[in-house]
C-alpha cells in the first residue's frame, strides 16, 4: 500500500512536467511551421513564375500555347567589324617606308544595317637635295578616305532595302584636294547561299571635288549631280578563306565632269580565331584630272586583319 501511495505521489508531481512539454513542443512545432510558411510566400514572392505579356516568334507558326500572343518589341542589336594593318620597309639608293591602316566597323538593329569604312595610306621616300646633296625623307603619297552607309531593309526577311551613302576623300597626289560624295536609293541582295551573296544597287545623289592649284590652275570646285552604283559579291572558298569583289561608279551625265569609278578585290584568309592575312588590289580611276596627276590609281596591299 505505502509503495502504491508513493507511485501515486510521483505521478501527481511529474504530470504538469509533462504536461508543460508537450505544450511547449505544440508551441515549437506550431511557430516552426508558421516560419516556415512566411519563407514559403516570400520565396514564391520572388520567384513566381508570370504569365508573359508577349512572344519572340521565331518560327512562323507559334507553339500552340503562344497563339494569341503579340510579337514583343525587343530588337537584337550587334556589332561587328575588323581592323587592318600593314608596312613595308625598303633601304637601298632610296630608303622609303609604306604604312596603311583600314578599318572597317558594322552596326545591325533589326532591319537596319550601317557600315563605316576609314582608310589611310602613307609613304615616305628618302630624296637627295641636288643643290646641298643632303637626303631628306619627304612624303610621296598620302591618302584618307573614310565612308558611311546605311541599308533599310523594306520587308522583314526580305531581299530589297533602301540605303543612304557619304563618303569623303583626301589625296595629296591625284590632283584633287578632297573628294565628297552623298547618294540615296534602292538595292537588292540578288543572289544569296550558306556560301556566297550578291547585293547591287542604284540611286541618285550629288559630289564636290575640289581640285587642287596648279601652275595654270588657282583652287576651284566643281559640283555635278551623280548616279551612283555598286556591287558586292562574296565568296566563302574554303572553311578559312574568302574572296570578295566590290566594284562602284559615281557617273555623271555631263561629258566634261569627272566621273569616279572604284575596284576591290581582296582574298582573306583566317591564321587563328580573331586574325588573318588579307592581299588585297584596289583600283581608282577619274576621267577628268588636273595637272600631271594620273588618271588610274592601284593599290596592291597585304595585311594582317584583327577581328573584332
Amino acid at each position: 500500500m505505502k509503495k502504491f501511495s508513493k507511485i501515486a505521489l510521483l505521478s501527481s508531481l511529474l504530470l504538469p512536467v509533462f504536461v508543460f512539454a508537450e505544450e511547449s513542443a505544440s508551441d515549437n512545432s506550431q511557430e516552426e511551421a508558421r516560419s516556415n510558411a512566411a519563407i514559403d510566400a516570400i520565396v514564391s514572392a520572388l520567384y513566381e513564375e508570370q504569365q508573359p505579356d508577349c512572344y519572340n516568334f521565331t518560327d512562323e507558326v507559334p507553339p500552340e500555347e503562344f497563339i494569341g500572343f503579340p510579337e514583343c518589341d525587343n530588337v537584337p542589336s550587334a556589332i561587328s567589324g575588323s581592323i587592318e594593318v600593314g608596312a613595308f620597309f625598303n633601304s637601298g639608293d632610296k630608303n622609303n617606308a609604306i604604312g596603311l591602316v583600314r578599318s572597317d566597323l558594322r552596326h545591325e538593329i533589326g532591319k537596319l544595317r550601317s557600315t563605316w569604312i576609314l582608310d589611310m595610306f602613307g609613304r615616305i621616300t628618302e630624296e637627295e637635295d641636288p643643290d646641298t646633296g643632303k637626303k631628306e625623307f619627304e612624303t610621296t603619297d598620302q591618302k584618307w578616305a573614310s565612308s558611311i552607309q546605311s541599308n533599310y531593309t523594306l520587308e522583314k526577311g526580305g531581299k530589297n532595302y533602301v540605303f543612304g551613302y557619304g563618303s569623303y576623300e583626301a589625296d595629296r597626289f591625284n590632283g584633287f584636294d578632297y573628294q565628297t560624295a552623298v547618294a540615296a536609293g534602292w538595292g537588292r541582295r540578288w543572289y544569296e547561299t550558306d556560301k556566297a551573296f550578291f547585293d547591287a544597287e542604284m540611286g541618285p545623289g550629288f559630289k564636290i571635288d575640289e581640285i587642287a592649284e596648279t601652275d595654270e590652275n588657282n583652287n576651284k570646285t566643281e559640283k555635278s549631280v551623280i548616279l551612283r552604283s555598286a556591287a558586292t559579291y562574296e565568296r566563302k572558298l574554303f572553311e578559312t578563306m574568302e574572296f570578295k569583289q566590290t566594284v562602284s561608279a559615281e557617273f555623271t551625265p555631263e561629258s566634261d565632269e569627272n566621273s569616279k569609278y572604284q575596284s576591290v578585290s581582296s582574298i582573306t584568309t583566317k591564321l587563328i580565331e580573331s586574325l588573318a592575312l588579307k592581299f588585297a588590289f584596289k583600283i581608282d580611276h577619274n576621267t577628268k584630272v588636273e595637272g600631271d596627276a594620273s588618271n588610274t590609281r592601284t593599290e596592291t596591299s597585304l595585311t594582317l586583319v584583327y577581328s573584332i
